[in-house]
């Protein structure tokens, strides 16, 4: 059991660790190599789009592999390879396709380690921390490495932890003991049977309106900080405050959950999201936009956790890892495609605080449909279920 959980703590942090060196400034690489606004929401918004088809393929590979641990290697080295074949490529079209391929094997691995981790009977929400701690370490890292020697950096710390983490996952593959040896097959289903689940599919419709901004938030923060005053250096610092501020919200997010339910809980940090990005629309200083660093916490502290949580609680038994993809590829990956696409035609029109005052708009959306299906309170299918596995997902 240690054993695992200081394995599955490790490959959090590593592959995380890739995203936060990348994500947050990928834009900034486009655009100095002289791409527009509308091209980079187009090349971010295509990557997440084959994350929604990849998330699907592989998660059927996925269920019938006999060994996930190599599987999941096997997407880490790939992405690894061809994030570094993009540092050649200038020509619009051609990193369009490549940066697409990328997504395709780096997309499926955050979604496969949360299933295997929830298979595996670990502590969810203490395991999933150490991804923002990854993640904050990657952004703080690479922010310090592109002021000083380039952005081109941000695609070779992100090959290098992509690198890492098939490297920790085939020595988990190999080692004995591993609780890969206890990992059950579970029944197939199909992706038919969870769309007619209605409370499901409500829970996965309010998440379009949500975990797409924050996405897209990695990609456009920079240039509201820049527009703020701020500088590349700092952009590095102020996300490594922001993601760091995830970890301890998602240790407290069970306690959280506990106290207020784990419905409500989600319904709160919503509406931090709302007000969040409304106060960003205003286009305030980069003083300002540092000393908000919390609100990030707040945010994806509980909702990266307590989502998947209830993703689980809702999911027919059986097919919980099913549904987590259908989460990430509807609710989280299909959000961001719109969102970076109109937030790459708002970036071009009206600035960074348009984006903003758009991201704003979408997450109170959400919140409106979280209340009208009545999602902050339980229903008499989860109270079940919570008997009888809420103990897993702790």
């Amino acid at each position: 059991m240690k054993r695992s959980y200081v394995g599955f703590s490790l490959l959090y942090t590593f592959s995380f660790m890739a995203l936060g060196s990348f994500m947050p400034l990928i834009g900034q690489y486009l655009a100095f190599i002289g791409f527009s606004g509308t091209q980079i929401g187009t090349i971010t918004a295509a990557g997440t789009c084959v994350a929604i088809f990849a998330g699907a393929f592989w998660g059927k590979v996925y269920d019938g592999s006999k060994n996930k641990y190599l599987l999941i290697m096997l997407l880490c080295l790939a992405a690894s390879l061809i994030a570094v074949s993009l540092l050649a490529i200038r020509w619009y079209p051609l990193f369009l396709l490549l940066y697409g391929c990328m997504y395709f094997f780096q997309a499926p691995v955050m979604p496969l380690s949360d299933s295997l981790t929830l298979e595996e009977s670990l502590p969810f929400s203490r395991i999933r921390k150490w991804g923002a701690v990854g993640f904050a370490l990657g952004v703080f890292g690479s922010g310090r490495l592109a002021a000083m020697i380039g952005l081109e950096t941000i695609f070779w710390f992100y090959s290098i932890c992509f690198f890492l983490s098939a490297l920790l996952l085939m020595l988990m593959t190999g080692s004995r003991g591993s609780v890969r040896q206890s990992v059950r097959q579970k029944k197939t289903g199909s992706y038919r049977m969870l769309l007619r689940d209605k409370r499901l599919m409500q829970l996965i419709l309010c998440t379009f309106f949500v975990g797409g901004t924050n996405v897209a938030n990695n990609t456009y923060f920079s240039f509201l900080y820049i527009e703020g005053g701020g500088t590349i250096a700092g952009v590095g610092i102020v996300m490594l405050l922001m993601v760091g501020s995830e970890a301890p919200f998602m240790q407290w997010s069970a306690r959280l959950a506990g106290r207020f339910s784990l419905e409500k809980t989600i319904l709160g940090a919503i509406g931090v999201s709302v007000i969040r990005f409304f106060i960003y629309s205003l286009e305030p200083s980069y003083i300002i936009l540092a000393l908000l660093f919390f609100m990030q916490g707040a945010v994806n502290g509980i909702i990266l956790v307590e989502f998947v949580r209830y993703v689980n609680l809702l999911a027919p038994s059986g097919h919980e890892g099913m549904a987590v993809a259908m989460y990430y590829a509807l609710g989280s990956n299909g959000s961001a495609i719109v969102c970076q696409l109109i937030g790459g035609a708002a970036l071009d029109r009206f600035g960074p605080g348009g984006v903003y005052f758009f991201f704003a708009a979408f997450n109170l959306i959400g919140l409106i449909l979280y209340l009208i299906f009545g999602l902050q309170k339980k229903s008499k299918k989860e109270r079940e279920k919570r008997l009888t596995e809420g103990k897993k997902f702790g």
